[in-house]
């Protein structure tokens, strides 16, 4: 069975409403059958798994990558992503392992929203594992626009060989600030939102409306 999976950690300006909000929103977009699972180090209103480390902010999604917690076809997507169409085209692709293309630099992967078909490979948890501190303190500057955080991490330890999941859904992921401000483009599916601009706060009513 499909499993659609978030994660939450403490204190990053999140909390289990927006776990609750992506669930629902989930369950009105996915016609397939499905397990919503959040990763958190706290109660939240879904299957938990607990999370391991104390790795801030978007360092927590690496513990996906460890043994065990992706067992079979996995969608994985950000708290702070809208959904405002039908996904079901994002519950199934033929890559072991896929990941968006980042919205604003397309040549560079975005970590929002990604695929796993049977497990994650290990070696980014491994990777990380190895000296984590060294890991944060490289990747958490931006080294050239969008070359930063956990995404930049993934993609140069797999050697930079991903997958783009977008290329197979094509417009179907857009960004609230470059392409829905005046409205979602046809054909768009999932919204992300990136830095200050988050859906609690845009006065979009169409937000409001799916991010509830």
């Amino acid at each position: 069975m499909l499993t659609v999976m978030c994660v939450l950690r403490n204190g990053n300006g999140y909390s289990p409403l927006w776990v609750e909000r992506l669930q629902r929103a989930v369950r009105r977009n996915l016609t397939l059958e499905h397990n919503f699972i959040c990763l958190s180090d706290v109660d939240v209103p879904c299957e938990r798994v607990p999370l391991k480390h104390d790795w801030p902010g978007w360092w927590a999604k690496i513990e996906m990558f460890s043994p065990g917690v992706v067992c079979g076809p996995t969608l994985y997507l950000d708290l702070d992503t809208v959904i405002v169409g039908n996904i079901d085209r994002l519950a199934w692709f033929d890559h072991d392992f896929a990941i968006m293309r980042n919205l604003n630099a397309p040549h560079m992967p975005g970590s929002a929203v990604m695929w796993f078909k049977e497990s994650a490979p290990r070696m980014v948890y491994d990777h990380f594992c190895a000296n984590p501190h060294a890991a944060m303190a490289e990747y958490g500057k931006a080294n050239g626009g969008c070359y930063i955080g956990d995404q930049a991490f993934i993609w140069d330890t797999l050697h930079r060989r991903v997958a783009f999941l977008s290329d197979d859904v094509p417009g179907m992921i857009r960004s609230y600030r470059r392409h829905c401000v005046a409205g979602v483009p046809e054909g768009c599916a999932v919204v992300a939102f990136g830095g200050s601009k988050k859906p609690s706060s845009v006065p979009d009513q169409w937000v409001k409306t799916a991010w509830s």
